[in-house]
């Protein structure tokens, strides 16, 4: 049965009056968002930058370093000032706005504005010990490990690698001393690790190295011994996540005890890479992504609002949990649920109205400044919040055109 004959109960009793939009629409909020993070030279604040503080120093206790992270992410009033937390330029944000940007390539505008961010995102390709991956520009402590700015990771990795790859921004020598760094560093035998230092599957980490395997695999260029390698990674990842399927087709975050839990914006990671995985290695839809998607529909979304965590609707005090980045994964997701026939047309219409009260600069008038924008900081994070509403954004563009 192909996967377009399926439809989710929870959505097809939903009616979707939301008027869809026209690319040009699309368009001009892909472009008001690019000048929101262009405005702050793609510099802001991020969820994860609390470690920068100077104060870090003295939590030298993995407690103490995520009491702190915790505490500025969490923080209703942002306290990054006082606490001496400058605003950070990332590689990932970078590297997704160039993917982002390279949708437009018809645009001299756009092209040029994708090949900037691309030259950026390839200047911050690792050297030494980790050549060719990338990192975030600051530590972070997790509840599964703590990886300081020097290591890289998949997640940084990956974003920043298909933004050089989009854009032609990264060389055939690059390319290959990424391809050895991402078997060599992150690739554990079975599956991709987050970093280096950690062995623990974490499934959308996972499918992220194994996209991105598939996609080096098939570059020109790439020397056939290194390929087949590549792809035999990334088969095994994807099988590694495939049996890691729970029967209701949800994912665990991860497989250790303590990593649990289901959330939206992961959950669309995964899909998006398996599917993106899948096609590189030229593997037919399945089961797999099929019960996946259906449950992320079923179970991460109340109508049209996007749930951050599985089947909560509301947190406490009665108000449901909004994340920028969960909320613009939810809306590329939804695009991609109607590309692939899993909705009917307009749900990413419905999505995208939904949430746009919440999203930096729609529903009303804003300066083009980032920096300026009201509401919690998160809302400003370039990595966290503008760069993947503007991938979402430039994402339902293409499939609007191609309606």
């Amino acid at each position: 049965m192909p996967v377009a004959a399926w439809q989710s109960s929870s959505l097809t009793a939903t009616e979707f009056t939301a008027d869809l939009m026209t690319p040009e629409e699309l368009e001009r909020r892909a472009d008001y968002i690019y000048h929101l993070l262009d405005g702050c030279d793609w510099a802001g604040p991020d969820p994860y930058d609390g470690l920068t503080s100077p104060l870090a120093s003295l939590a030298i206790h993995p407690f103490l370093r995520q009491i702190l992270l915790q505490t500025v992410k969490r923080s209703p009033v942002d306290i990054r000032p006082w606490l001496a937390i400058r605003p950070l330029r990332t590689a990932t944000a970078c590297g997704l706005g160039a993917t982002a940007c390279s949708r437009f390539a018809a645009s001299p505008l756009w092209h040029s504005r994708a090949r900037q961010l691309g030259r950026w995102t390839a200047t911050r390709q690792l050297r030494g010990r980790y050549a060719g991956l990338w990192n975030y520009e600051f530590d972070v402590q997790t509840r599964w490990g703590h990886y300081p700015a020097s290591m890289p990771n998949i997640v940084a990795t990956t974003f920043c690698a298909d933004g050089c790859l989009d854009t032609g921004t990264l060389d055939g020598a690059a390319a290959e001393s990424l391809a050895t760094a991402l078997l060599d560093q992150l690739y554990t035998g079975r599956h991709f690790a987050y970093t280096p230092a950690s062995a623990t599957l974490i499934h959308n980490a996972n499918l992220m190295g194994a996209a991105l395997a598939a996609r080096l695999a098939s570059l020109d260029g790439m020397r056939r011994p290194l390929a087949s390698r590549l792809t035999d990674a990334a088969r095994s990842a994807v099988s590694a996540t495939a049996a890691g399927q729970r029967p209701d087709g949800s994912w665990p975050y991860g497989t250790s005890a303590n990593l649990g839990w289901v959330d939206g914006f992961h959950t669309g990671y995964v899909l998006l890479r398996f599917d993106a995985a899948s096609r590189g290695l030229g593997l037919e839809p399945n089961k797999v992504i099929d019960s996946g998607t259906r449950y992320y529909l079923d179970h991460l979304f109340d109508g049209s609002v996007p749930r951050y965590y599985a089947d909560v609707k509301t947190a406490r005090g009665g108000h449901a949990r909004r994340d920028p980045n969960n909320d613009a994964t939810a809306v590329r997701m939804a695009v991609w649920a109607e590309e692939h026939g899993y909705v009917r047309p307009g749900f990413a219409d419905q999505v995208l109205e939904t949430v746009s009260p919440a999203l930096p600069g729609e529903g009303r008038a804003q300066t083009l400044y980032a920096n300026a924008l009201p509401g919690p900081p998160v809302r400003r994070s370039p990595r966290w919040s503008l760069a993947p509403l503007l991938d979402a954004l430039t994402a339902f563009y293409v499939t609007r055109r191609a309606q």
